[in-house]
């Protein structure tokens, strides 16, 4: 959201009309400009242009902490008070690179279920459990001490980026191409959730 009230000051001729979904929108259907996708795209007739990779990783807060032992290996999360993100593929799932270089999947589960991310920091944020998370969401949590990082050695397994996607370069509108533009140089200058470090 600061980046769009960014644009606003840069390009004050130009309206936003922003929706905010997990959905995943047809663009072209549904008469939407542009949008921001997470993840491995499929190929499509749409112009892709990546602005940043995404990371995954596990964090809780140091209350929840304090309260339980922390895990040392992703085995002991099948024990743990897990924050699920229900919108993710098999949420139930959380995939590690083992140090072997092997994938390990492990089962868990936890008191909260949720399609709403930020639901889920808000909770992890007062000690309810250990979230798996991307690095753009609790960017300012890390920052400021209210989640630590854990299982920092054994990598969460993660493919895919964050885009910026449009249809046909051929009838972009000018603002279409402004925005995106000017979104992908901001984020080759620094990423927003690392600013609050």
């Amino acid at each position: 959201m600061p980046l769009l009230v960014e644009f606003l000051d840069a390009y004050p001729g130009v309206t936003l009309d922003v929706a905010f979904s997990n959905r995943f929108v047809d663009l072209i259907g549904e008469g939407f400009d542009l949008a921001i996708r997470l993840g491995v795209l499929p190929d499509s007739r749409l112009v892709t242009r990546k602005l940043a990779d995404r990371k995954r990783l596990i964090a809780a807060s140091r209350s929840y902490l304090e309260r339980h032992s922390a895990p040392t290996t992703p085995d002991d999360l099948s024990g743990g008070d897990c924050l699920i993100f229900s919108g993710k593929p098999n949420p139930f799932l959380w995939e590690f690179i083992m140090p072997s270089g092997e994938q390990l999947s492990v089962p868990v589960s936890g008191p909260f279920i949720s399609d709403d991310a930020e639901a889920l920091v808000l909770a992890a944020v007062n000690g309810h459990g250990l979230l798996y998370a991307t690095d753009w969401l609790v960017g300012r949590e890390l920052s400021d001490g209210r989640l630590v990082r854990v299982l920092e050695n054994y990598p969460v397994a993660d493919e895919g980026g964050i885009y910026v996607v449009h249809s046909s370069s051929q009838h972009v509108p000018n603002k279409t191409r402004a925005f995106a533009d000017w979104i992908i140089e901001r984020f080759s200058r620094s990423l927003p959730w690392l600013e609050c470090e």
